[in-house]
């Protein structure tokens, strides 16, 4: 359930702070007063795309907070994530900069918009505009009914995916003699090439820093030479640091602190004799004929252009190896692949049939119980005759399953069954979503509706606001309205207003008292004018 939202430097809105109740919240206003920003930041907290221009003019960022009473569901994804929880209580915080920086954050721990999305669906569900264009899109209704079934595809789905991989790789070997031989010859090409190269990961970096000591070879071996020779020459490092050395051991064993002084001293001098050692092993090193040099970057053009033709590292080129040489024993190998495949394909499809079989049963009975109840809150909604079905229909197997499903509806008596998207109205369409989220969204507490009463009026508005009202019963409604009706069922009632301070124009949002929203459901009624018949027509609705 949604607690709390505090809104700032979004579009209009300078800063909000809207506390909600159970049941059934409406807001209300004036046409741009800024009812629509309040539910794009809904949107935002639950995961939608940012767009740095609802940035307030002349800030640097909005955010934007919400605080919710979670499910059971969500506290697992939170805890899924290593994100720390105190009780129930879930704060989501989304900060937008003018640069288009976007933060999200889950009880202060950063985290991702795929993170929100996932809580999303057991947070609050929105209707808006897009649910009704669902329902003009057939291919959308099974979604409803499998939520309502609360059909799980997760197995079916697995078998599906794998049954797609091997119809991949039959494509890929079901080619004509002469694309197998060119492929053949091609791939045997590639993979010798690679394969003579004997390619090492790691060979390039060290023949390149074995160059570079070939190509600095005077400059190194002047300096070591000059090295050395501080070190182990005349009047040398070495000499100095035996002496003093000599000199304090005659005298060792009398003062606890020289003697300590006199163990640096030795180790100083074998760090000399040692770092004498290595210098000379480098100069040792440093005898390179000009042959060596070339055969060096005659191997690094070697390497320098299989990267170029097989991926652009040594890893990839071995990689392209190995995929050539696994793809070149399926092509030489054909007959016997293909048929192992069919074998594979054949036990795939089986076990795929079997769980397709379980989800069209359960879609079955699942969809002649929510033509049942969907019929039923139609009646309540002023639509008292109407026939809902939902047609099953055999399809090719696809990522949701062995069929199709689509809402029939026949509004008015003596008429056949019609595809919903094709005879509905929007005043239909409106009552058709609300009666079938009023019977499917179990998964969330919450449910808003932005302007679900457009292009409905008199008893049919009457009937939404009840349903909406009946529907507050067992969840947290928050509904955006134009509709007195809607507005006179409310039990928490927020306007939203436009205030011009000469300066800047800012939205507010104001809850409302008993007699303030007598008020503002005349207004709703009469326009601005409001008439004393409208103020007691607001009031005799809102003690029915």
């Amino acid at each position: 359930m949604l607690l709390c939202l505090n809104i700032k430097n979004v579009a209009l809105i300078e800063s909000v702070n809207i506390e909600f109740e159970p049941k059934m919240t409406v807001l209300t206003g004036e046409t741009g007063a800024g009812k629509s920003i309040i539910i794009d930041c809904v949107n935002l907290l639950l995961g939608a795309r940012s767009d740095k221009t609802l940035v307030r003019y002349g800030t640097d960022k909005a955010r934007i907070q919400g605080v919710f009473s979670a499910s059971s569901e969500v506290l697992e994804i939170l805890e899924k994530e290593g994100i720390d929880r105190d009780g129930d209580t879930v704060i989501i915080d989304r900060e937008i900069s003018q640069e288009g920086r976007n933060i999200c954050r889950i009880n202060g721990v950063i985290t991702t918009q795929n993170v929100l999305r996932e809580m999303a669906a057991y947070l609050i569900n929105i209707h808006g505009q897009q649910d009704n264009q669902a329902l003009l899109t057939p291919h959308r209704h099974i979604d409803f009914l499998d939520e309502y079934a609360r059909c799980d595809l997760s197995a079916y789905q697995k078998f599906y995916e794998k049954r797609k991989d091997i119809l991949l790789k039959l494509e890929n070997l079901d080619k004509n003699e002469q694309e197998r031989a060119e492929r053949i010859d091609l791939l045997t090409y590639q993979a010798d090439e690679i394969a003579s190269a004997d390619l090492k990961v790691g060979e390039e970096a060290e023949l390149r820093d074995k160059k570079a000591v070939i190509d600095n070879a005077e400059k190194i071996a002047s300096n070591l030479n000059e090295a050395y020779a501080c070190l182990y020459g005349d009047n040398c490092a070495y000499d100095l640091v035996s002496r003093a050395d000599s000199a304090l051991s005659h005298i060792s064993g009398i003062d606890r602190d020289i003697d300590e002084v006199l163990s640096k001293i030795t180790d100083v001098k074998y760090i000399i004799e040692d770092s004498v050692h290595e210098i000379g092993g480098f100069l040792d090193r440093l005898d390179f004929d000009e042959n060596e040099l070339n055969d060096i970057e005659e191997r690094l053009d070697t390497i320098s252009r299989l990267k170029k033709k097989y991926g652009g590292s040594e890893e990839a080129v071995l990689e392209y190896l190995e995929n050539a040489a696994s793809e070149l024993d399926d092509l030489k190998n054909y007959e016997k692949n293909t048929e192992e495949l069919q074998k594979e394909l054949s036990e795939v499809e089986q076990k795929m049939t079997e769980e397709a079989s379980k989800i069209t049963e359960i879609r079955r009975k699942s969809a002649k119980n929510l033509q049942e109840e969907v019929e039923k809150s139609l009646s309540e909604l002023d639509m008292p005759n109407v026939r809902f079905e939902i047609a099953l229909k055999p399809s090719d197997f696809s990522a949701k399953g062995a069929e199709t499903a689509e809402f029939m509806i026949c509004p008015n008596i003596g008429e056949e069954l019609k595809p919903l998207a094709k005879i509905a109205s929007g005043g239909e369409l409106s009552r058709t979503i609300l009666a079938i989220k009023s019977v499917v969204c179990d998964s969330v507490d919450t449910l808003i509706f932005d302007e679900i009463d457009t292009g409905v009026s008199g008893n049919a508005s009457k009937k939404i606001a009840a349903k909406l009202s009946e529907l507050a019963r067992k969840k947290q409604v928050i509904c955006v309205s134009h509709s007195p009706q809607v507005a006179a069922k409310a039990d928490n009632h927020l306007v939203i207003s436009k205030r011009n301070d000469g300066e800047r124009t800012v939205t507010e949002v104001k809850k409302l008292s008993y007699d303030e929203r007598i008020y503002e459901v005349a207004r709703i009624i009469d326009g601005n004018n409001v008439t004393e018949t409208a103020v007691n027509h607001a009031k005799e609705m809102m003690e029915k």
